[in-house]
């Protein structure tokens, strides 16, 4: 995964390390913000849940990535939106007055933490707005191309993305019925622009 920031002041407090099962939820929206989780290994979806039920996905964050860092930046009081792991995965687990103190600190990593949380809060949750006028085939390939830049490796001139999580809650970022999914993957692969087995895509197109 690409960090946004190599010197991240975050990095070097100390926290418990805590391990979660697959599909455990880590809090809730709404709950009291006590804690920020940095994943270190492992795959958590930011949920939120509209007014019929349905789960609306507004993140896929992984190794590196911070739970409800803006949030505290914010001085927020409560969590933005639900964190279920989608794997095995381990944290640290920070008391937010820690990351708070940190932020404070030195105003020059303060400017340059707030411009990454933003941006690192906000990338998904942008790129699924633009996306939503698009066909099909382009929200798919548009999906995968993003998840490839935030989680995808190359191999020699092969762009490969594995991803930890079903092709059913891939359907649900995407917007789509798990069935349109499928049919649209054959056809992505018919037309030789990618080729899937389970999970992992191979990517068959330039990225910029």
């Amino acid at each position: 995964m690409n960090r946004f920031c190599k010197n991240c002041h975050y990095d070097y407090l100390e926290g418990e390390i805590i391990q979660e099962k697959e599909n455990n939820i880590l809090f809730f929206a709404d709950d009291k913000l006590d804690f920020i989780y940095q994943i270190n290994e492992g795959y958590v979806k930011m949920v939120r849940h509209l007014e019929n039920g349905d789960e609306k996905i507004i993140g896929i964050l992984g190794p590196g990535d911070y739970l409800a860092l803006l949030a505290v930046l914010q001085k927020k009081t409560t969590y933005l939106a639900t964190a279920i792991t989608l794997t095995k995965t381990t944290f640290k687990k920070i008391p937010e007055d820690q990351i708070w103190n940190a932020y404070q600190k030195n105003p020059d990593f303060r400017d340059r933490c707030l411009n990454c949380a933003v941006t690192r809060s906000n990338l998904f949750q942008n790129f699924l707005v633009q996306s939503a006028n698009l066909d099909v085939k382009e929200r798919v390939m548009n999906t995968l191309k993003i998840l490839f830049e935030k989680f995808g490796y190359r191999i020699g001139e092969k762009q490969i993305l594995d991803l930890p999580f079903s092709k059913t809650v891939l359907a649900n970022i995407i917007g789509i019925r798990r069935e349109t999914l499928s049919r649209t993957i054959t056809s992505l692969e018919k037309e030789n622009i990618l080729k899937n087995d389970k999970n992992r895509y191979l990517l068959k197109y330039t990225i910029l």
